[in-house]
């Protein structure tokens, strides 16, 4: 087999070698080795060797790996995983497009030109610009990040090899699009490494910075769909360099990065892009998203900052001196609280939108209606009782507890073309109807509490996703892989955070939000928990962890999650039954999951929506 090798002049290299008949020293960088040789023999090897693919020099004494990109020279650096003697090694912050500031503001993002020194790429930078109310518990609030963070970080089990090029997982997060994470410092990323997966992570725009519309060609929408459509492009022309298959790109999206994975997957501008895709707990078939009338919020944002537009040219004109912790800021500000209760389904005031007809756009069509072809296996799934975490407010002060029973506000759990006029007899009758479905037949006794969860469960989680992979079985012939992590252990942070101040355990089974992730990822807060229980070979969490890694690695590397010589096998969905693997301490396959409560749900929207006139279901008054 050929030696595979890149030539480069080293400046770092004394080229004034004491043989004067030796000079212009040339590098050649191997797999784990740098060498210096006469330029005469480099030529010879070069000419051999035909199939140049890699240039990298790892330096064993600083951990220094530097990589050649399209875009230039990149210098990671070495990371000790949590195994001992164990590492791998992480290009962090990584920019793919200039800084969206300035001029840029509000438009879709434009490609990084590139660098000429080696880029150091050791640090992570800030995030995007957002703001962060205490929705729950989080260690600190108000406005963080900046504008100037269209980076990705890269992270490789292994020096770059032209040998056994390695699956890719982009992995996407976001809390409703209104805040991200700090990946590198919130997850580690060290049992993908040992499955000899790379992780890449990126940051896109939230909020309006990255989601205004006008609804015209100036002010689309969607820019921080963009940004992850120009992240990906970058991933797919560089990531051979850094040792992974570019034909293997799983693009992974948890909560709000579910949603820009479901867009993705409907939109003909990330065709080719990725080669697999995985929705966590949300997609774009969930009512919060896709709302009517962007323009109106656009306006609703501009008058919080006491700034009157009509055009999206001046809105861009009068927003451009604003400082990010301002628009932030009133972005929060600037939403209708009222809306959510009026039209039945709740609000991201700042979000995906659909956009007109135009050569650029993202999304013109609702994923239900939409006619592009889903052409890769995707993997759909939520956990068990995320709505621990939606119910911190009456779990923490049940004293609200019957007073929110009694007056349900309830939301549809999908998108639908019409609401019910508050306070009308309608509205009274389908808050009794639900109430009789979840509560006892209306008495109001029982377990309130673990009743309520389970309404707060079905309406903003269960019935979401399930709906999605009704409509993906229904509509396309890829392998849908649905799923319930139902798992509850010492690395279910977010769930006991909560249950610290609890007055009341009833209900609280199962996983909540983002605690699937704590078993794929090392939660970097909780190390220590996680190398007492390597230490103990009978630990059950780490065992649910490992089944959960290789469950999603493997789909990374095949598009089957249990491929053939796997000790289980996990059946795609079907039309009929709808198929879901229960993932806790044991695997199993669990056909039309909660099929009363879908279709409880299923003959709610459909007996009111026979009763809708012009999108509004009211009380019929007898005219005189």
């Amino acid at each position: 087999m050929p030696l595979r090798l890149k030539f480069q002049l080293d400046p770092s290299i004394d080229t004034q070698h004491e043989n004067t008949s030796v000079i212009n020293t040339y590098v050649i960088r191997t797999a784990n080795k740098c060498y210096k040789v006469n330029k005469y023999i480099a030529m010879a090897i070069r000419r051999i060797s035909l199939m140049i693919l890699f240039v990298f020099c790892l330096n064993e004494a600083t951990g220094n790996l530097i990589v050649e990109t399209k875009s230039g020279k990149i210098s990671g650096k070495e990371v000790k995983s949590i195994f001992p003697g164990e590492k791998y090694y992480s290009f962090l912050s990584i920019p793919y497009a200039l800084p969206p500031i300035g001029d840029l503001r509000f438009k879709a993002p434009v490609p990084h030109p590139g660098w000429e020194d080696v880029l150091e790429a050791k640090n992570a930078r800030k995030t995007c610009a957002q703001f962060n109310l205490p929705q729950r518990s989080v260690p600190s609030y108000g406005f963080t990040g900046d504008e100037d963070c269209l980076h990705l970080s890269i992270h490789t089990p292994k020096p770059p090899s032209s040998e056994n090029a390695l699956p890719v997982i982009v992995f996407l997060y976001n809390e409703h699009f209104k805040v991200s994470y700090n990946a590198t410092k919130e997850y580690g990323n060290d049992f993908f490494m040992r499955e000899e997966v790379i992780i890449v992570t990126l940051n896109h725009r939230l909020g309006s910075l990255g989601f205004v519309s006008f609804e015209d060609e100036i002010l689309p929408g969607n820019n921080g769909i963009r940004d992850v459509i120009l992240a990906l492009k970058w991933v797919k022309d560089n990531i051979n360099n850094f040792g992974g298959d570019p034909s293997k790109i799983t693009l992974m999206g948890n909560y709000g990065g579910g949603v820009i994975v479901d867009i993705l997957l409907h939109s003909p501008k990330a065709k080719g892009l990725f080669s697999a895709a995985v929705m966590q707990s949300q997609t774009s078939f969930h009512p919060l998203y896709i709302p009517k009338n962007p323009k109106k919020r656009a306006i609703a944002l501009a008058d919080q900052l006491n700034k009157t537009v009509t055009t999206s040219e001046l809105f861009l004109q009068r927003m451009s001196d604003i400082s990010a912790f301002e628009i932030t800021k009133a972005d929060i500000l600037s939403q209708d609280g009222d809306e959510g209760r009026l039209f039945q389904r709740g609000t991201v005031q700042f979000g995906p939108v659909l956009e007109i007809e135009h050569d650029d756009a993202i999304l013109t069509k609702y994923p239900e209606i939409s006619t592009v072809p889903v052409s890769v296996p995707v993997m759909i799934g939520f956990n068990s009782r995320e709505a621990i975490e939606l119910s911190e407010g009456f779990l923490t002060i049940p004293a609200h507890l019957s007073r929110i029973v009694k007056d349900i506000h309830f939301s549809f759990p999908r998108r639908v073309n019409y609401h019910l006029k508050v306070d009308d007899n309608i509205y009274l009758k389908a808050n009794k109807y639900i109430r009789k479905f979840y509560f006892e037949k209306g008495s109001g006794k029982g377990n309130e509490q673990g009743e309520l969860m389970n309404l707060i469960e079905d309406m903003l989680v269960f019935y979401p996703i399930d709906f999605t992979v009704h409509k993906y079985t229904n509509n396309t012939d890829i392998p849908v892989y649905y799923y319930m992590f139902d798992y509850s252990g010492e690395l279910n942070f977010r769930k006991k955070k909560i249950l610290e101040r609890v007055r009341s355990l009833d209900g609280t089974w199962g996983a909540s939000i983002g605690d699937e992730l704590c078993y794929l990822f090392v939660c970097q807060k909780h190390r220590k928990v996680y190398r007492k229980l390597l230490e103990s070979e009978d630990s059950e969490e780490i065992k649910v962890l490992r089944t959960m890694v290789k469950l999603f690695t493997d789909f990374a590397k095949t598009g089957n999650p249990t491929p053939p010589g796997s000790d289980f096998t996990w059946i795609p969905a079907t039309k009929d039954d709808r198929e879901c693997l229960i993932i806790s301490d044991t695997l199993k396959i669990q056909p039309n999951l909660y099929r009363d409560k879908v279709k409880f749900w299923d003959d709610f929207i459909e007996k009111y929506e026979k009763l809708a006139v012009d999108g509004v279901v009211k009380d019929i008054k007898d005219e005189l």
